[in-house]
């Protein structure tokens, strides 16, 4: 039974880190390797946005994890079979989207952990056990370490009813969603707007508070510093696609169309 870093969100000497990621859109298991070759701790594997079904979504978990990382995925929504699926493809993460209160939270929880704490199905030959190749009751309680279930809070409802998500056993943290959020607080797509930087650095304050790890998904600038400075211990500050815009719009920019005549 593999039980090396079992703490994600621990260091080599056991102290406290914050886990690093990106994004990769494309679906590309080469730019997942590549990105925790890198360095980055965790690489994000979008299927509620993007078009990844769960074959494609094992071997971008198999890629990160031969770049020395480990997957995160963000799975379609909080039905059973896509949080069961994901976690046995391999995932250490699972982000679930549209999380608003704490009835949900424990859902997921259910669905993603083996008894005691859930009761995730029963199966022997995936990745996320190892094939089975161990003692099946301590693979299962390894899973239960290995794995972190986070809700996506993404509205103002699930601000509201943050707390009592908090309160619920099994789940590892919140994950603030900004651009649904910004759409709830009615400023969609200005992640600099100051309402949303408070509001979610009072998210992730009141989510460390309470014990639950906080986590975030936007590019470098005044919403990412303030959740870093808030505590936010897991954040993703970039994508394989949105990343290649600036730098191929140069590249285009820098080489003449014109001058090509015989």
């Amino acid at each position: 039974m593999n039980t090396a870093s079992l703490d994600l969100f621990a260091d080599a000497e056991g102290k406290p880190r914050r886990v690093r990621g990106v994004a990769i859109y494309s679906g590309s298991t080469r730019l997942a390797e590549l990105a925790a070759r890198i360095g980055f701790e965790t690489v994000w594997i979008e299927m509620e946005h993007g078009p990844a079904d769960f074959s494609l979504a094992e071997s971008l978990c198999q890629a990160v994890e031969a770049g020395g990382g480990f997957a995160t995925i963000r799975v379609p929504d909080g039905q059973r079979c896509h949080v069961l699926r994901a976690l046995e493809a391999g995932a250490r993460i699972i982000v679930i989207p549209l999380i608003n209160n704490a009835d949900q939270a424990r859902q997921i929880v259910a669905y993603g952990k083996f008894p005691p704490l859930g009761s995730r199905g029963f199966n022997t030959r995936s990745r996320g056990v190892e094939y089975g190749l161990s003692q099946i009751t301590a693979v299962f309680a390894d899973a239960n370490r290995r794995t972190h279930l986070f809700a996506q809070i993404e509205s103002t409802e699930a601000v509201e009813n943050l707390d009592a998500i908090c309160r619920v056993d099994g789940l590892a943290g919140i994950f603030i969603g900004p651009g649904d959020l910004s759409m709830s607080l009615g400023c969609a797509g200005n992640l600099a707007d100051q309402r949303l930087v408070e509001l979610a650095a009072g998210c992730i304050r009141r989510a460390r508070a309470a014990g639950k790890h906080a986590g975030i998904l936007v590019a470098p600038g005044p919403l990412l510093d303030a959740a870093s400075g808030a505590g936010c211990d897991l954040c993703f500050c970039g994508g394989d696609v949105t990343d290649l815009v600036e730098p191929w719009r140069r590249l285009l920019a820098s080489v003449s169309a014109t001058g090509a005549g015989r």
